[in-house]
C-alpha cells in the first residue's frame, strides 16, 4: 500500500509531462540551419582575426 504513495506522484507527473510535450508539438532544431550560422560565425571570426588590429 505504501508503494502507491511513492509510485502515484511519479506516474502523475510523468503523464502530465508527456501530455504537454505532445500538446506543444515541439520539434528538434533544424541542424542544417544551425550549421550554416556556425559557418558564418567562423568566417566572421577569421576575418576579425586576420584584420591586423591591436
Amino acid at each position: 500500500m505504501i508503494w502507491l504513495f511513492i509510485l502515484f506522484p511519479i506516474v502523475l507527473v510523468s503523464g502530465i509531462a508527456i501530455y504537454f510535450e505532445k500538446k506543444s508539438g515541439m520539434t528538434p532544431p533544424d541542424l542544417t540551419e544551425h550549421a550554416m550560422k556556425m559557418d558564418e560565425a567562423d568566417k566572421n571570426n577569421n576575418v576579425n582575426k586576420n584584420s591586423g588590429g591591436s
